[in-house]
């Protein structure tokens, strides 16, 4: 390709909405967020049966939300010192709705979609199993210049929710 046809290229990027969990930065699909909310002002009621990685279900403007936390899902621990910082990022996965509670979101991230890189197959939970990636993605973003690069996993929330079992 010529410069003059790489000229007028612009790279596309993926906005993601970034959080931790934990030490680990992830990020999803900007789209898919219905809000965010503060996770201590509603109460979250068990629910007997339900997978471990669900911590229950809250009732945001009359509708039954489950819960999903996501620092047991990746199997990280939870730091006392932040459980007040905890949100709910509320998605839409097929038709669903869902809370999945984080330790702290940090707002839009951009991330070329030429530098996103398939994410090991090896960090699927169940890989024996042949069960999907619950990553579809990582890439490298630099969020301000002072700062170094942090490698983010994009969450494919479809496949996140459909294997949501576990532990």
């Amino acid at each position: 390709m010529s410069e003059a046809e790489t000229e007028g290229v612009v790279d596309e990027e993926l906005k993601l909405a970034g959080f931790y969990v934990g030490a680990g930065l992830y990020g999803i699909e900007i789209m898919r967020i219905k809000e965010v909310i503060q996770a201590r002002s509603l109460t979250v009621r068990p629910v007997p049966f339900a997978p471990a990685i669900v911590e229950g279900v809250i009732q945001l403007r009359g509708v039954v939300i489950p819960v999903v936390d996501l620092r047991r899902r990746f199997d990280s621990p939870i730091d006392p010192a932040i459980e007040h910082l905890n949100k709910l990022i509320i998605v839409s996965v097929a038709g669903r709705i869902a809370g999945l509670k984080v330790d702290r979101v940090l707002g839009e991230l951009r991330v070329a979609v030429s530098s996103l890189r398939p994410a090991p197959s090896m960090l699927r939970p169940d890989a024996e199993r042949g069960v999907e990636n619950v990553f579809s993605g990582v890439s490298r973003i630099k969020r301000d210049r002072a700062e170094a690069a942090e490698m983010v996993f994009v969450i494919n929330l479809d496949v996140l929710l459909r294997t949501s079992g576990g532990k």
